[in-house]
């Protein structure tokens, strides 16, 4: 029966749209799916939900475009086919064949005739159109970065693709490696983004929504220099960082360089590079999730230097650690422990002292072993107590 009627659905088109002004138009777009083998029941949950939608309108009298395709392009493809001693597009194409047949008995109200594969030039080419137009506007733009690296596949991988510090495809230990890449300046648009995002309320899940402002990760805040005093032949430097809460300086008490940051090299002292080159070591081995996991146990190393607190002239000691992220800020932070979970776990970990500078009424973080945020008034902060 479901053959019969694939037939019938097939000579009749009954999924592709009309395109001929006689009804309002609705748009379904799926992810596409990458040809790796056979689909799953990964691909039935995520196609259900979309043929779903598109039968909804289409039942509802709009003229439907539905379309399907394949993201077939990139170094998986060409991994898979080195390890099957076969050429790409063969082993590619031939997954996408087994998929489409699949997906036929499946019955998803695809429209077969807008199919689409990103390995074909018809398709990338406008990819490379679009990175043109991008690039002529000054959006796009390269730069080193450490990024999460297989030895044995020779490739890089994103964070949900390293599972227990190994790559999830053939489980070798993942490390990091500095690449020449090319960035888009999403950046430029963040308040756009997020301006934007208000139109969306009550129309999209909250929980999505704060995804969405997390993953775009745009920060108020102020830039605050620090004078690093000089040790052993190393000369003395300023150093910025960026900080959400100036008005807690008089509670910084120690600062941390990303372990990964070229600046973590600029400043360790020679009794110390070693301690620092084992530690980068270690953490050439995190991904960012792990690293900024609020689960994982805290660890660092000293660099030997000190920097100048420049409100209240205290000196700070300098730390290299993994929760401090290079391409976030400066790459460098001020660490107001009272103030901030993540620099107070630091503090307990190294006994580092912890300094109450806005009275919340809270618990002293030193007993609750839990940072306080809440308002208050300034204390501890020289001539800024009392304020709030």
């Amino acid at each position: 029966m479901e053959a019969n009627w694939a037939k019938v659905w097939e000579d009749l088109e009954v999924f592709k749209p009309k395109d001929d002004g006689s009804a309002e138009r609705r748009y379904v777009l799926d992810m596409f799916p990458y040809p790796s083998g056979d689909l799953h029941m990964g691909h039935a949950e995520a196609f259900a939900m979309g043929d779903v939608v598109a039968r909804y309108w289409k039942l509802k009298g709009y003229d439907v475009m539905h379309p399907i395709g394949w993201d077939s392009f990139g170094l998986p493809a060409e991994n898979a086919a080195i390890k099957r001693n076969a050429h790409p597009a063969e082993w590619t194409y031939k997954n996408i064949e087994t998929q489409a047949a699949s997906f036929k008995r499946y019955a998803i109200s695809a429209d077969w005739s807008r199919r689409l594969h990103t390995s074909d030039p018809e398709y990338y080419r406008w990819t490379q159109w679009l990175f043109n137009r991008f690039y002529e506007k000054g959006l796009a733009y390269r730069k080193n970065h450490p990024v999460n690296w297989c030895p044995k596949d020779q490739t890089v991988l994103a964070n949900e693709q390293v599972v227990n510090g190994a790559c999830e495809r053939c489980g070798t230990q993942v490390t990091k490696k500095s690449l020449n890449q090319w960035y888009f300046k999403i950046t430029d648009y963040a308040d756009r983004l997020l301006q934007d995002m208000e139109d969306l309320k009550g129309h999209w899940p909250e929980r999505v929504l704060l995804m969405q402002k997390n993953w775009i990760g745009r920060s108020e805040g102020a830039e605050v220099t620090f004078s690093i005093e000089a040790a052993g032949d190393k000369p003395a430097k300023d150093v910025t960082v960026f900080t959400t809460r100036p008005d807690t300086l008089y509670g910084a008490t120690f600062m941390v360089v990303a372990a990964d940051a070229d600046l973590a090299g600029e400043l360790v002292t020679d009794e110390q590079r070693q301690a620092l080159a084992g530690y980068q070591e270690q953490v050439n081995h995190l991904s960012e999730i792990e690293r900024q996991s609020t689960e994982r146990e805290k660890t660092g190393v000293f660099l030997g230097r000190y920097g100048i607190n420049p409100l209240s002239g205290e000196k700070l000691p300098i730390w290299a650690a993994d929760y401090v992220l290079s391409d976030y800020g400066t790459g460098a932070i001020m660490a107001v422990p009272a103030h901030d979970q993540r620099d107070l776990e630091f503090a307990l970990a190294f006994d580092l002292p912890v300094r109450v500078v806005v009275d919340t009424g809270e618990e002293d973080p030193t007993v609750s072993r839990t940072a306080t945020s809440g308002d208050g008034k300034l204390v501890n902060s020289g001539q800024l107590d009392g304020l709030d």
